[in-house]
């Protein structure tokens, strides 16, 4: 399914402005980097902080979530030893600071 018919398949989801029809980070030949993934996990929990909701769903590849939790909480993930796979499902509370907005942290990070 394609980005365009997802979101007239649902439409009252609010989808984030930055999703577009092509995957700018998918290449046929070049992956990304941790060092890259890493960048683009702090960008999106910044980026995160700024929606006033309380429950935000996040959707994304096991991989993606996996270097996120092992990045920002890794006892989840008992130190490297449990992985995460595609539909796997987590909850967990962002923090950020109350004068700036910043991310600071995940807490109660639990899998369920």
């Amino acid at each position: 399914m394609t980005f365009l018919m997802t979101k007239k398949h649902w439409p009252t989801i609010q989808f984030d402005a930055s999703m577009t029809e092509d995957d700018t980070y998918w290449h046929p030949t070049n992956r990304e980097t941790m060092t890259a993934m890493r960048q683009r996990i702090a960008e999106f929990m910044h980026d995160l902080c700024k929606y006033e909701e309380d429950n935000i769903v996040v959707v994304s590849h096991g991989v993606w979530i996996e270097a996120c939790l092992h990045l920002l909480a890794p006892a989840i993930l008992e130190g490297g030893k449990k992985r995460v796979y595609n539909c796997n499902m987590f909850f967990a509370e962002c923090i950020s600071d109350a004068d700036t907005g910043q991310f600071m942290r995940l807490d109660n990070v639990n899998q369920i």
